[in-house]
């Protein structure tokens, strides 16, 4: 399983695997919609819902050597009515996406691409246009990607750097705003909570780890907290409610 969200009228919704499913309290398992991607294997990863309750999920493509084949993943849409949809096409790792807090701003990683980019959002058509880069990482090739993140109330993007031990905050602007260090090499995501979303909770991973690197990094994998002085924003359910 990649994401799960809320459902309304209660339960979860998946994005796992190559497909898009609902799981019931009592734990009744139901796959909706299947995506397609042109790779030997592929599955959905990072997603969100929108202000009108529709899922939007990124796929990865991989290959025959494990790792993402480029250009083989896309952005997906499922709306409440079960319907599936590809709204872009090309990408090669999918991961983080949000909007900003007046929702006219999508935002999207795809890894492999070293940034960010930001859409021009039309929610009553779920369509994005006006693509362009925001976020610059200025990484080298093989020092770290952006994998997950969240937009805050403020309309900063917050998002884990792989490799890097780093979440980061960038303005909407794309300038580097503050650096948040942490005692692993492989931040996940990000996301706001607590009652007043002003705790953010980091995912962190040991993926590939060989044994020193483990015993170096011994909360590899852990969770970590940070009160950063900003608050985020509610999330939205899947709109759905049977």
């Amino acid at each position: 399983m990649s994401c799960a969200l809320p459902r309304e009228g209660g339960g979860l919704v998946l994005a796992c695997g190559a497909g898009f499913a609902t799981l019931e309290a009592d734990g009744s398992f139901s796959l909706i919609a299947e995506v397609e991607v042109d790779a030997p294997a592929s599955f959905l990863n990072d997603g969100r819902c929108d202000a009108l309750g529709r899922f939007w999920a990124g796929s990865v493509g991989i290959a025959a050597d494990g790792n993402a084949a480029a250009g083989s993943g896309g952005l997906h849409r499922l709306d409440a009515d079960g319907s599936l949809s590809t709204v872009l096409d090309g990408l090669s790792l999918a991961n983080g996406m949000d909007w900003s807090p007046d929702g006219r701003t999508f935002y999207l990683i795809d890894s492999l691409s070293g940034g960010i980019d930001a859409f021009d959002f039309d929610l009553e058509e779920g369509r994005l246009s006006g693509r362009r880069r925001v976020v610059e990482l200025g990484l080298r090739s093989g020092e770290g990607f952006a994998d997950g993140m969240c937009v805050d109330a403020d309309g900063c993007l917050w998002t884990a750097i792989w490799g890097t031990g780093e979440v980061r905050r960038y303005t909407p602007d794309g300038a580097l705003e503050r650096t948040l260090a942490l005692p692993v090499s492989q931040p996940t995501s990000c996301a706001f909570a607590g009652a007043a979303l002003d705790v953010l909770v980091i995912t962190s991973a040991w993926h590939r780890l060989d044994e020193g690197q483990r015993a170096a990094q011994p909360h590899a994998g852990a969770i970590f907290c940070a009160r950063p002085g900003v608050s985020g924003l509610p999330g939205h359910r899947f709109a759905a409610t049977g």
